[in-house]
């Protein structure tokens, strides 16, 4: 199955992109019935499987799900999708796991199941036109078509033209201490149907699972935590 995105998807995509780029000021109500329309579930499965991530804390695998052929990937889709429709979907915890950073020390990534990852990457295809319509032309970090390169040859430019100054920043473990009393009505800004709100809110909150030194499970963080997002996620990035 192809990667590219299928006209109806994209054409919905554009829509909302030029709506949001037209007015500013508009919220967006009757989002969340596009989450688990076929054709977007379908997409999003495609674009999680290209990722080739490893399980979650549910050990099911990609290859799992296509050992059971077109009809048993479509019954594991449906199921997901009548999960959102009836608003009965709840993630499970994340899988934290310590990767090496290149300049020493270790850095947490949260692994979601990959029923998560396709549940938010549905999410996130409606979602992100909206969002890209309001972000600064000179950005371009974690944004669609754009990528480190770009930001060097935009640096390049800059510097062929006169700019001399360079500013450099990093903010503290930001994704382990965003609060969610700021993040949320930032995004209820453009968005106020609430059940997508609620799918947001619960992927914030969703507990993370690690292991001791003794490799003993814990789970970490819930519906009482305030502040963080497990890094690594479709929509926590």
């Amino acid at each position: 199955m192809s990667l590219a995105t299928p006209d109806k998807i994209r054409d919905l995509r554009i829509k909302l992109y030029r709506k949001a780029k037209k007015e500013p000021g508009f919220r967006f109500h009757q989002l969340y019935d596009k989450v688990y329309r076929e054709d977007i579930l379908i997409h999003a499965y495609m674009l999680a499987k290209s990722n080739q991530g490893a399980p979650g804390v549910d050990g099911e695998s990609f290859e799992a799900i296509e050992s059971r052929g077109p009809a048993g990937r479509m019954e594991w889709l449906n199921g997901l999708g009548k999960e959102l429709h009836d608003k009965t979907y709840q993630p499970q915890p994340v899988r934290r796991v310590m990767i090496p950073k290149p300049g020493g020390g270790e850095r947490a990534l949260g692994i979601p199941t990959i029923r998560d990852r396709v549940a938010q990457t549905a999410a996130k295809l409606i979602l992100e036109p909206i969002f890209e319509a309001d972000l600064e032309p000179n950005a371009y970090g974690y944004r669609p078509k754009r990528s480190a390169q770009d930001a060097i040859r935009k640096v390049d430019e800059l510097l062929h033209q006169g700019y001399t100054d360079v500013v450099d920043a990093d903010l503290s473990k930001y994704f382990d201490t965003i609060p969610h009393s700021e993040l949320m009505p930032c995004v209820a800004r453009r968005i106020v149907d609430k059940h997508m709100l609620h799918l947001i809110k619960m992927w914030l909150k969703v507990p993370v699972e690690e292991r001791d030194e003794k490799g003993k499970k814990r789970l970490t963080g819930g519906k009482g935590n305030d502040r963080g997002t497990p890094q690594g996620g479709v929509m926590t990035a």
